[in-house]
């Protein structure tokens, strides 16, 4: 968020702006379809919103005391729908500013938004805010491993670190799979999930003005998805 606020650095602010976007694009589009919009009125108005901030320079005059990226930009959007909404729905789906490719990950954002049914809106976009810091985490992860050239155990380790299987993984046959002892497996693992933790924790960092609120809004977001 500081990044994106930097004027001095234009280059640096629109990468950062970008990377902003890309990541609350699903929270946000996700909170707007549970308030009832259609699909292409949402990606409108995510599309719209972001235009906005850029125009508006609305981050350079965010209070850096008032916390969390989460919240203001969800407090942003409301504000956005309020006061631009005939602006906003004035807007033509793929016309002005596409500040962010939607359609690539549409097809999960509609499945988040179906699985948050039955949440409140405020509960729906955090929970998918939660989901995509957690995605986001571990694609840095894997990022690094495949450059490291580890991607095979990554793949097999994953389910012990991140979930996403229904039967409990078994540590024998996963050892067995990859052709290593038990020992080395457990060893391996350990160092996954201490990467996996510095990984979601970098993420989260990413999403608050004061490095000390990092411990609460992680303790949030394990919450958000142990619900």
């Amino acid at each position: 968020m500081l990044r994106a606020r930097d004027e001095e650095s234009a280059e640096s602010a629109q990468q950062a702006l970008a990377g902003l976007c890309e990541a609350y694009w699903p929270p946000l589009y996700s909170f707007l379809r549970h308030r009832g919009f259609s699909s292409p009125d949402a990606q409108d108005l995510v599309q719209g919103f972001f235009a906005y901030l850029l125009e508006q320079n609305t981050l350079t005059r965010a209070d850096q005391q008032k916390g969390r990226l989460r919240t203001f930009l969800l407090g942003s959007l409301q504000n956005f729908l309020y006061n631009e909404y005939d602006r906003a729905r004035a807007l033509k789906r793929g016309g002005g500013h596409q500040i962010v490719s939607i359609e690539e990950h549409l097809p999960e954002a509609e499945a988040a938004m179906l699985a948050t049914a039955h949440l409140s809106d405020a509960g729906c976009y955090d929970l998918v805010w939660a989901s995509t810091i957690v995605s986001r985490a571990w694609d840095n992860l894997q990022t690094a491993f495949v450059t490291e050239g580890k991607a095979e155990w990554l793949d097999e380790l994953r389910p012990f670190v991140a979930g996403g299987t229904v039967a409990t993984p078994n540590q024998e046959q996963a050892a067995a799979r990859l052709g290593v002892p038990i020992a080395t497996l457990r060893t391996w693992l350990s160092r996954l999930r201490q990467r996996y933790r510095e990984s979601l924790r970098t993420e989260v960092a990413n999403t608050v003005s004061d490095p000390a609120e990092v411990d609460e809004e992680l303790h949030h977001l394990y919450q958000i998805l142990m619900a």
